[in-house]
């Protein structure tokens, strides 16, 4: 924290050349500061004064309010939005989805757990195309700091032949209406890279 400490220079210097000003040789009797003088003094102290920069409690005011759209260790946080990962590696399929707790109507304060936290991974997604693909596992972490909390889903397919999905459908706009758009992405065993995003009027993204 930068700490924002500076002397009145202004101030001071006109107090020292007022000062010299009035000395004279030393045998000339002390006369103090002329009415005039401490005027000019004066606004030069509030002169200072209305250039000096705002005082810590401000500045931790201002940071505080520019950290309010971010999340856990400072990861940005935006409700409406999410994100959306797809891998694929052998005859397996992986869906992540990353988002706040206010997105699926939960309280930022306070993770769920157990089989009460797995709920929020059924039926958020499905697989497109002409075959066969069963879900294998289902997990679900969550994280907060007292003020922001975000969780992580993550569901896995195994498919019979996996080389005929064809894209991803979405459930999580019509299950959870607090997600208002998500940046989804699919990565393919080559390399492949497909990105989109995903809104409540467009909740399908294709592989190829």
């Amino acid at each position: 924290m930068i700490s924002f400490r500076f002397w009145p220079v202004a101030a001071i210097s006109a107090a020292s050349l007022l000062t010299l000003g009035a000395c004279g040789p030393a045998s000339d009797p002390y006369e103090p500061p002329s009415q005039a003088q401490e005027s000019e003094l004066t606004q030069a102290a509030d002169a200072v004064d209305a250039d000096r920069p705002a005082a810590p409690e401000a500045v931790a005011e201002l940071e505080a309010a520019n950290d309010h759209d971010e999340g856990h260790a400072g990861e940005p946080h935006v409700h409406g939005g999410g994100d959306l990962a797809i891998t694929r590696e052998d005859d397996f399929l992986t869906v992540t989805l990353d988002a706040p707790l206010a997105n699926f109507g939960l309280s930022e304060t306070k993770v769920p757990e157990g089989k009460k936290a797995e709920k929020f991974a059924e039926g958020i997604v499905e697989p497109i195309g002409p075959t066969v693909c069963e879900e294998t596992e289902r997990s679900t972490t969550g994280r907060t700091d007292g003020t922001h909390g975000a969780m992580t889903v993550s569901v896995a397919w195994r498919c019979k032949k996996i080389d005929r999905v064809e894209g991803m459908r979405v459930h999580i706009f019509e299950r959870y209406p607090g997600f208002e758009h998500i940046d989804a992405i699919y990565l393919g065993p080559e390399g492949q890279q497909v990105a989109k995003e995903l809104t409540p009027s467009d909740t399908e993204i294709d592989f190829d």
